[in-house]
């Protein structure tokens, strides 16, 4: 007789249910279709904008423009004014770096870990964080080139003027690491973001009603079909 015949149940014996807590939750309630779920979220991108859209658009330009008048003023008065000087070498420039690269970590390892993890709920959340890291990223590469103070002399390594003069960046210099790891981070992260977006993507192609947004949804979608 064989091992499997042995630990077999007889048909008489009835197995209890799981409990009710240990019972998986769906990920949607309602029974709703997919159909419903694609309609409601795709309508926030073809609805009208909401009437706080205009206010929120405002306000985050005027922040823009006056971010813009703090470094004009930086660029024009020095670095003196972050609290950089002789015996300070953190100010506020290299501090604010190391935070905003902190925020991009922490969304790269959010996103990675539900991956990992294979949490079939992961998606929005993902597309949260990855988004998370790309901003963060981005406030981050502002920092290298304006804590330099005089931006224009900085500018010496870019081109034409290295194949003129024959002069060339000091690839051992941290300011230089810093360029090349947050390209490179920057890069990945946003391969890794739109990784993720092209199946949106081509849902959004196939509902779009004008020629210019179909081909344009289609472009970035790369054909994708759900194949």
């Amino acid at each position: 007789m064989s091992a499997a015949a042995e630990h077999s149940v007889p048909s008489s014996v009835k197995i209890a249910p799981p409990p009710v807590e240990l019972e998986r939750q769906p990920l949607v309630l309602h029974n709703r279709s997919i159909g419903w779920i694609s309609d409601h979220i795709a309508g926030i991108c073809e609805g009208d904008a909401p009437k706080w859209w205009l206010p929120a658009l405002i306000f985050s330009v005027s922040l823009l423009t006056m971010m813009g008048a703090c470094i004009a003023y930086l660029i024009v008065s020095g670095v003196g004014v972050w609290g950089l000087n002789q015996p300070v070498a953190w100010a506020w420039d290299i501090t604010n770096f190391v935070f905003w690269i902190g925020i991009g970590h922490a969304g790269t390892l959010i996103s990675a870990i539900l991956f990992l993890l294979r949490q079939k709920w992961r998606t929005s959340v993902n597309r949260a964080a990855e988004a998370m890291t790309l901003f963060a990223v981005a406030c981050a590469g502002i920092f290298p080139l304006i804590h330099v103070g005089r931006i224009w002399y900085a500018l010496w390594w870019l081109p034409p003027i290295p194949n003129n003069y024959d002069i060339w960046p000091q690839f051992r210099s941290p300011l230089l690491w810093d360029v090349f790891a947050v390209s490179t981070y920057g890069t990945v992260s946003l391969l890794f973001w739109y990784t993720g977006l092209i199946p949106d993507l081509a849902t959004m192609r196939d509902r779009a009603t004008s020629k210019v947004k179909k081909f344009l949804y289609g472009f970035f979608a790369f054909g994708w079909t759900g194949s």
